[in-house]
């Protein structure tokens, strides 16, 4: 009798095993839902080589003009208004620094960060899995 019982709760045991959903097997500690997405953009405030180049070049430009008092008007003007210029074009031909954030709170409960260069089509609210430093759909 001792040993039937034994058996039998083995193979209440087994049983019950089997009858686990299979989403507890394939669990998945990398994967949630975004919870927010930003865009980040930032900014080069630094002056370079174009500011140089065109402060020069409308230095340049403006000591043509005038003679006296006007000619050294001519390339102080010329120069700020060169050096503006070239800021501008070095600035538009610079690389976008921008990327994007995604705020993703996993499975398990936790919340990560994760900042990526490109959004491939994620909005809040997506299901997502968590590889390294990227976030892709499921």
């Amino acid at each position: 009798m001792r040993l039937s019982k034994s058996i039998l709760l083995l193979a209440l045991l087994l049983l019950s095993s089997l009858a686990t959903p299979a989403f507890a097997w394939d669990r998945c500690n990398s994967c949630g839902v975004v919870s927010g997405i930003e865009k980040i953009r930032d900014r080069d405030h630094r002056f370079g080589g174009g500011t140089a180049i065109g402060a020069i070049a409308g230095g340049l430009l403006g000591s043509t003009i005038g003679k006296g008092d006007g000619r050294t008007a001519a390339v102080v003007g010329g120069a700020v208004v060169g050096g503006a210029v070239g800021h501008q074009v070095e600035k538009n031909n610079r690389d976008d620094n921008s990327y994007w954030r995604f705020h993703v709170r996993l499975d398990n409960g936790r919340r990560v960060t994760i900042d990526q260069g490109d959004n491939p089509g994620i909005r809040n609210g997506d299901e997502v899995r968590v590889d390294g430093n990227h976030v892709e759909r499921r």
